[in-house]
């Protein structure tokens, strides 16, 4: 494609073009399929995907830093460009998840804060058991013997 004119896409029609048969990823405003892409990729075919499905992988792209050879390759799967594009500003606002990043297991749990700290429970539970398990050693060993 690279003596074509490029195609101007909406972000809605992009939007359709996130599964493994058919991805496509916009970074810059430009849009790229990378469909055949997906198993060379060297982080994996799911960053892709996740890129995908995300709307603008523009900062993830940046983030990661690039090698100049990863960077020139992009042009071969270069197939046009958002209309109207804006690049998005780092706030949460735009955050697809609602959060600072993709889910995980804290954030799914609900948990807030540090974890509860040590009550005198947890120390005098496990002593209690000790003491049960022992007395009962005892009294099987010594006592019933003698009765």
């Amino acid at each position: 494609m690279a003596g074509e004119a490029k195609k101007l896409f909406t972000a809605s029609e992009v939007a359709l073009h996130v599964s493994r048969k058919d991805c496509w990823v916009v970074i810059g405003g430009k849009v790229y399929d990378v469909t055949e892409f997906l198993e060379d990729h060297p982080g994996g075919e799911d960053v892709l995907l996740h890129a995908s499905a995300s709307g603008d992988a523009t900062e993830a792209f940046e983030e990661v830093g690039h090698s100049t050879s990863a960077i020139g390759m992009m042009d071969s799967y270069l197939i046009g460009t958002i209309k109207g594009y804006v690049r998005p500003s780092a706030s949460k606002a735009t955050d697809p998840w609602g959060l600072d990043g993709p889910p995980n297991s804290s954030t799914m749990q609900g948990n807030k804060g540090p974890p509860n700290p040590n009550t005198f429970l947890d120390f005098l539970l496990p002593l209690l058991v000790l003491g049960l398990a022992f007395s009962a050693w005892y009294y099987l060993t010594f006592v019933s013997k003698n009765h």
